[in-house]
């Protein structure tokens, strides 16, 4: 072999391997330039559906409270539970508080952030919660023929969280709570609905 044939190419690599360096930091962004996680802040933030821009609600779940009350965590005979912990919730753009300017005609992600019981494994469950109102605006809105909803979708005659989380979390103990019981799946009773 030639020593100078393996000396351009170990400089080119070397070069390469330099160039690549530099562009790669450049690029970096370190924790400490990173802002405080706020809710509406993340790669999946909620959007405002009127404007597309990012909003923040100005108090969460944790800072209201939970407006009733929700069935406590117990842990079923074959070890699994019967709903996760629910650490916080807040609305993408409503306000828990004020609630909508409209409360005949609102559309708007709700946000749940749960916990594993067991494994303490944390997870947010997004539900689109709206008026009939509601989504015929942002049908008009955004000029849609037509919506199709994937995902978790709650409508409500009018805006009042306590139907609004009642509903979410009764559906949250049916899905969650499901245990086995002597080979059969059974889910909580309907008295479930009442504590609430």
């Amino acid at each position: 072999m030639d020593p100078v044939k393996i000396a351009i190419f170990v400089g080119a690599f070397l070069l390469l391997l330099a160039i690549g360096r530099m562009l790669s930091r450049a690029g970096e962004v370190h924790a400490s330039q990173l802002p405080s996680p706020q809710p509406g802040a993340g790669p999946d933030a909620p959007t405002d559906y009127g404007s597309g821009e990012r909003t923040a609600p100005s108090l969460t779940g944790a800072e209201v409270g939970l407006p009733s009350q929700i069935p406590p965590v117990k842990r079923w005979d074959d070890g699994s539970f019967n709903r996760p912990y629910v650490s916080n919730y807040y609305f993408a753009k409503t306000d828990l508080v004020r609630g909508p300017a409209d409360p005949g005609s609102f559309c708007d992600d709700l946000y749940l952030l749960l916990e594993d019981p067991e494994s303490q494994q944390r997870w947010y469950n997004k539900y689109t919660v709206a008026t009939p109102a509601g989504l015929r605006r942002l049908m008009d809105q955004q000029k849609f023929e037509s919506v199709y909803l994937d995902g978790d979708v709650v409508i409500v005659s009018r805006w009042d969280l306590q139907v609004i989380l009642h509903t979410v979390i009764d559906e949250l103990v049916n899905t969650y709570g499901k245990h086995k019981t002597e080979g059969e799946i059974l889910t909580k009773p309907d008295q479930t609905r009442e504590q609430l």
